[in-house]
């Protein structure tokens, strides 16, 4: 039984950020990238079974999530090409932007930032994490205000208070540099838990590792504070693929929750292009 998560608003601001006035407590939020933050034009290339055979045919990452088990469809060579290199994942993230191509957690996403909250992007993409991160980069010049900026590197410095009087770019790099960014098929994260290799078509396992790794460090981090007040320590996951939530949920109930019974866990499953919020919090 782990120790009961208990922490003072000071200690609270030095893990999450400043939260909202009605938190409850610290709020951490893993998510998922296509189709889940933001629509990117990247395709798979499959296989599609017709009345001449097997004919090529390139898929999104929404129609992908609806046929990859389909006998109708499979993977044709370099299927995932798109989705290792670096550089189409920067520019399919620009043309996204451009286009205002916003995915149901986009907002969520957003806020989370302003509020500097841990995060992490748990993604079935084999990038380098580097392009992740830079990707945040481009996120918030592309969509954020002055305002939002302001109010962000704000919440940064309560967080940070060492960060105190450094300008802005250093503030706001600290932060994001802090976040985990697991692109599961990757090798650097296959190499990194010790898998053999990574299947991008069925990315449910190495999520669940990703996030039961990310959770362990936040948990580690709360858990050092001293135990002086009575804050509660949630952790969100978001995704777009039924199959992941599907996985991911008994997941959670018989595992992490096990493993970490003093946090409460919430999914947002957006498969249907809303935002279905599904608390599973700890049973006394």
């Amino acid at each position: 039984m782990s120790q009961q998560i208990i922490i003072t608003k000071e200690q609270l601001k030095r893990v999450g950020g400043l939260i909202e006035e009605q938190s409850p407590g610290i709020r951490a939020y893993s998510f998922d990238w296509d189709d889940n933050i933001l629509k990117m034009p990247t395709t798979i290339k499959m296989l599609k079974k017709t009345d001449n055979g097997w004919e090529p045919i390139n898929v999104g990452t929404e129609e992908f999530a609806l046929v990859r088990d389909s006998d109708g469809y499979k993977l044709d060579d370099g299927a995932f090409d798109n989705f290792i290199d670096d550089d189409a994942f920067i520019s399919d993230l620009e043309q996204a932007l451009s286009t205002n191509s916003f995915a149901p957690s986009f907002d969520k996403f957003k806020e989370a930032l302003i509020y500097a909250n841990p995060i992490s992007i748990i993604t079935a993409r084999g990038h380098n994490p580097r392009a992740l991160r830079k990707g945040m980069d481009l996120v918030i010049s592309h969509t954020f205000s002055e305002e939002d900026l302001g109010r962000m590197i704000d919440n940064i410095q309560q967080t940070y208070p060492e960060l105190e009087g450094e300008d802005a770019g250093i503030v706001l790099k600290t932060y994001l540099d802090s976040h985990e960014y697991h692109p599961v098929t990757s090798k650097m994260f296959t190499d990194r838990f010790g898998l053999e290799g990574g299947s991008a078509a069925n990315p449910e396992e190495n999520k669940k590792i990703a996030l039961r790794d990310y959770v362990a460090n936040i948990v580690s981090k709360a858990s050092q504070m001293v135990n002086t007040g009575d804050k509660k320590l949630s952790v969100g996951f978001s995704d777009d693929d039924l199959g992941n939530i599907n996985a991911i949920i008994p997941f959670i109930q018989e595992v992490l929750q096990v493993e970490f019974p003093d946090v409460d866990f919430v999914v947002y499953d957006t498969s249907e292009g809303g935002m279905n919020k599904i608390v599973l919090k700890q049973v006394d």
